[in-house]
């Protein structure tokens, strides 16, 4: 079901990790907006379509998706199972 979502134009992705992990791989077009700076970044975070973040395994994100909600982001889902998911299924 991510995948599919991932594949259409009016979705953004965020990828919560830090930097260096985020270089070592992530999501195909996937925007670097480090947890601990998000508050700071909202800007980069599309508000006219479907945002879907990630990390790891998703202690990170669901941290990221309180923020966002409490800051008055609607369209925002959480990839629960994250990176790790995603990089072994390949």
């Amino acid at each position: 079901m991510v995948e599919e979502k991932i594949s259409k134009e009016d979705v953004q992705i965020i990828d919560v990790r830090g930097k260096s992990e985020y270089k070592e791989g992530h999501i195909d077009e996937a925007v670097n907006v480090f947890n601990g700076t998000l508050d700071e970044n909202f800007g980069k975070v599309a508000k006219d379509k479907e945002v879907i973040i990630y990390c790891d395994s998703g202690n990170r994100s669901a941290v990221a998706y309180s923020l966002l909600v409490a800051n008055g982001f609607e369209n925002i889902s959480n990839y629960g199972v994250g990176w790790t998911d995603w990089s072994q299924e390949g």
